[in-house]
């Protein structure tokens, strides 16, 4: 009977031990998330304290780094979301003359110039230019390539479309698609000379856009480019214009930038560059021919494609004082 008593009490305290010993264990537990929630506390006001910040610039500028990260993230993850929509417009006009070998090798800069079937004395006079010279000195890696559209049909359409053949033959430095070439299709023209870039020159390390009748300082784009380069991965260098109010009806139908309400209903444009002169990296081109596909068209190309396409894929807009140029009458 003694010993049953004893064993028995011996079986109660050990109960009582292991019910004690766990409810100080989930105390404990308690402790500690309570003891790491007043120091989570503490580090945030004294992380948001100036006299913090003033004692500890690098650890908090890292933290800073942290947040501009999480927010570079969000911007890829928006993009990529953007980039997965399908295409609104297509861009499948045949090519009527390609020179498919014009970037056999890899080139440091690609200029490209739009131009009319036309305009044969201007194409003559860039490739008498600084242009020229800078993409004929093979130590610069550089090639010049005009942008064309087919020949309005009029009466000498047959005999202009023969004389630019020839000129492509001699020269080699044409691409021309089957659209009409008009004033209003040079989106069309933006579009041919970035999907052209992209998919013949893929390993060009820079692309300039420059009409046929400007001048400019190559080098000092270049090397404006190249620094630029070592700031942001893809950018738009060129001259920016902001707050710019279309030209509507009131302001006469037949002016040369007339755009209707219907093709843009925004009371002023968005920030973007003027389309005579724009630098931007290979990767940039590839970016804003895909986002060109994807955003609803308005036939003003610089407007378009540096104000409208360039924020859909994250690419800054940048001026620099040695991007200029100026306007010349051939």
């Amino acid at each position: 009977m003694i010993m049953l008593s004893y064993h028995h009490g011996i079986k109660i305290i050990r109960r009582r031990g292991a019910e004690t010993w766990s409810t100080q264990t989930l105390l404990f537990f308690i402790f500690v998330v309570l003891l790491c929630c007043s120091m989570l506390v503490n580090f945030i006001f004294l992380f948001k304290s100036p006299r913090y910040r003033s004692k500890c610039p690098h650890f908090t500028a890292e933290l800073y780094q942290m947040n501009d990260l999480r927010n570079e993230v969000a911007e890829l993850k928006n993009m990529v979301t953007f980039l997965a929509e399908p295409a609104i417009t297509d861009h499948n006009y045949t090519y009527l003359l390609n020179p498919k070998n014009a970037c056999r090798e890899p080139l440091e800069l690609l200029i490209v110039v739009p131009s009319a079937p036309g305009n044969f004395a201007r194409r003559m006079k860039v490739r008498q230019s600084s242009r020229a010279d800078y993409a004929n000195d093979p130590k610069n890696k550089a090639r010049l390539v005009f942008f064309l559209g087919r020949q309005v049909s009029e009466g000498n359409d047959l005999e202009t479309q023969l004389s630019v053949d020839e000129e492509a033959e001699k020269y080699g430095d044409i691409v021309q698609e089957d659209f009409v070439d008009v004033y209003r299709n040079i989106r069309l023209k933006a579009m041919s000379m970035l999907k052209w870039a992209s998919t013949y020159c893929p390993r060009t390390r820079f692309v300039l856009r420059t009409d046929d009748d400007i001048r400019t300082n190559i080098p000092k784009t270049v090397a404006a480019m190249k620094r630029a380069s070592q700031r942001l991965a893809n950018f738009i260098l060129g001259l920016k214009e902001e707050s710019t109010v279309p030209v509507r009806r009131s302001q006469g139908v037949n002016s040369k930038y007339f755009i209707s309400y219907e093709e843009y209903p925004e009371a002023t444009f968005p920030p973007f560059a003027y389309g005579g002169l724009l630098g931007y990296p290979i990767s940039t081109v590839k970016l804003l021919y895909q986002a060109s596909l994807r955003v609803k068209p308005i036939w003003l190309d610089d407007v378009f494609i540096t104000g409208l396409c360039a924020p859909k894929v994250n690419v800054a807009l940048l001026s620099d004082p040695d991007i200029d140029f100026e306007h010349h009458a051939w």
